[in-house]
């Protein structure tokens, strides 16, 4: 049996939006069980894989804001602290 790292992917039913969190193999086809569509990854969701922890946010999913000091998440596009529209992420962290 081989190891398979899954990442958790938010996924969306095209007709009816209909969304789920999934923990999806990259080969995987995923079905809405309610509606029988296929549904379609909409992006990844935190820690993502491979992560020890299961947990949102760890050090690893953190950055700091760069106006308030203010440790924020990844995946957060204002700081909720004082405002400021945070950078886009290059991707290489």
């Amino acid at each position: 049996m081989t190891n398979v790292v899954r990442q958790g992917y938010r996924m969306r039913a095209p007709a009816s939006g209909r969304e789920a969190i999934v923990d999806a193999e990259p080969d995987g086809v995923y079905v809405d069980r309610e509606t029988g569509e296929e549904l379609e990854p909409i992006t990844r969701t935190l820690p993502l894989a491979p992560s020890s922890s299961a947990l949102l946010r760890t050090p690893e999913n953190l950055r700091e804001c760069p106006r308030c000091n203010q440790l924020i998440g990844l995946d957060v596009s204002d700081c909720p602290y004082c405002g400021l529209r945070q950078p886009a992420l290059d991707g290489s962290s």
